[in-house]
């Protein structure tokens, strides 16, 4: 084979190579960054462009309407999946909606970012709560972590791993 060809292969082989590195480099840097958790995905980030006002900081700022509304029920948006509706009734709910990878959790997410018993959505004074029940990597409402139960309004994203859960009315 001619010298030529010979290097013009070695070429290619070497330009390959570097292009699986990167990309890999890639895919590793945006799992492990923590925007990727709260990240929501193109359908979320649409409705809430709808539903939402942008205040000069550029973060949004629910409607005075909206804000005061209980929940009716929670989109899962799941990165894999179609998303799924769950209804916030309190008689049908009971104890709650439950988060994770245990097999009793209500919505069962196989995602390495999330715990077993990772959090709980449930019904207490009057409205609906957020709790995260002590998950290693955190959970988040509107991109900011529950260190405590906090009230759910309609309109809220919470990110649970890679997943979104949209609360509406």
């Amino acid at each position: 084979m001619p010298p030529v060809i010979l290097t013009l292969l070695q070429a290619l082989f070497l330009l390959l190579l570097y292009v699986f590195v990167a990309r890999a480099v890639r895919a590793i840097a945006r799992d492990l960054s923590p925007t990727s958790a709260a990240s929501p995905s193109p359908s979320v980030r649409q409705a809430a462009k709808h539903t939402a006002r942008q205040t000069r900081s550029g973060l949004p700022r629910r409607k005075r309407s909206e804000s005061r509304r209980d929940p009716q029920e929670l989109v899962v948006h799941l990165p894999d999946g179609a998303p799924q509706l769950i209804a916030l009734d309190q008689d049908a709910v009971g104890s709650g909606v439950t988060f994770g990878r245990a097999p009793e959790a209500t919505v069962r997410l196989d995602d390495p970012y999330v715990s077993d018993h990772h959090a709980r959505i449930y019904h207490a004074d009057g409205g609906w709560m957020l709790a995260d029940l002590g998950s290693t990597n955190g959970t988040y409402r509107n991109k900011e972590k529950v260190t405590t139960p906090i009230r759910l309004a309609a309109g809220d994203q919470v990110a649970i791993g890679k997943t979104v859960v949209e609360v509406r009315h």
